[in-house]
């Protein structure tokens, strides 16, 4: 598990390189774009792939000249989504959101219909997202440790929520609970935002989401939260410890959400998406609600994106070969 963590810091480092600006920044692609142009969030409205897709649709379109639409096609743990944007005509005019699904769900679901290795090009990462470890108010618990005691007190008794089987928050969970050595019943849902309101209410006990789908449920009392899965602090969430320094030294799972494209869109389109979202990227307005949503924007080339990519899913394939997870 610390070579999953070492994994995902070195392809973290990879990004947030200094001098990862576009190579081909002043490269134009000729009449692109001609029509309006969609971002595929291959999730429900609300979480967090979302949340970056329409502040960077919004700050886009300007600069493209044309409408950026947000389409979420949702199901299959995301797959469904992927599977139309990687399929779309390669002219640059849809673009998918991808998600650690699109490094995970080759390992997890067979006949997958597309190929991330071969099928998508990347463009630019969008953002860095810490998760947090949330609870319900019936929850006897007020840290990491005693959420822990509770879990061996009663060995799958406690459940623990996730956006369906295969999603960031239930990988975040799985590698939660083999570096912790507890069972938790694992209780897959299809989306955040079915799942939050149960944990409110009672009927799962607990998540690993992303800060900004749980942000305003935490802040509001109906949550409580118990560590971030980053390595820092959580800028949206001070007083909230790490997961890693609460009782689980070494854990640090992040979500992220990065643009690409169909495989063959040519180099010169793929070169415009990056200046015009890098561009979104570092625009005031765009990095003010990153940082109240505790996101880090982190722009880079294609190059940058690849190699993460890469790195993401030869860890994260490890972990679910290890805990035998199955979307199918």
């Amino acid at each position: 598990m610390r070579q999953r963590v070492m994994a995902a810091l070195i392809g973290l480092a990879a990004v947030l390189a200094p001098g990862a600006a576009p190579v081909q920044a002043q490269v134009q692609a000729q009449g692109f774009p001609t029509q309006p142009l969609r971002i595929i969030v291959p999730f429900a409205p609300g979480g967090a792939p979302d949340i970056v897709a329409r502040l960077l649709a919004e700050q886009a379109a300007p600069m493209l000249g044309q409408p950026v639409q947000v389409e979420n096609r949702t199901g299959a743990g995301g797959n469904i989504g992927m599977q139309a944007g990687a399929r779309a005509t390669p002219d640059g005019h849809t673009i998918l959101m991808c998600t650690l699904g699109c490094a995970s769900n080759v390992f997890l679901i067979d006949n997958l219909g597309w190929n991330p290795r071969t099928d998508i090009r990347p463009v630019i990462m969008a953002g860095i997202v810490p998760n947090v470890l949330v609870i319900g108010p019936s929850v006897d618990a007020t840290s990491v440790a005693a959420f822990l005691a509770l879990a061996r007190a009663t060995p799958g008794r406690l459940t623990m929520a996730s956006s369906g089987v295969g999603s960031a928050s239930h990988l975040a969970g799985e590698m939660f609970k083999a570096m912790a050595d507890v069972r938790i019943e694992h209780v897959p849902y299809r989306g955040s935002t079915a799942a939050l309101p149960d944990i409110i209410g009672g009927r799962v006990d607990s998540m690993i989401v992303s800060v900004p789908e749980a942000l305003a449920h935490i802040q509001g009392g109906r949550l409580k939260a118990l560590g971030v899965s980053s390595a820092e602090r959580s800028t949206a969430l001070p007083d909230v410890p790490t997961i890693a320094e609460a009782g689980v030294p070494g854990y640090g799972a992040v979500a992220w959400s990065a643009l690409v494209v169909p495989a063959a869109t040519p180099d010169a389109v793929v070169a415009r998406l990056n200046t015009v979202f890098g561009a979104a990227l570092n625009a005031p307005s765009v990095r003010a609600k990153f940082a109240e949503l505790s996101i880090q924007a982190a722009p880079g080339t294609p190059d940058d994106l690849a190699r993460f990519m890469a790195g993401e899913m030869q860890a994260w394939g490890r972990l679910i070969q290890e805990r035998g997870i199955k979307a199918n």
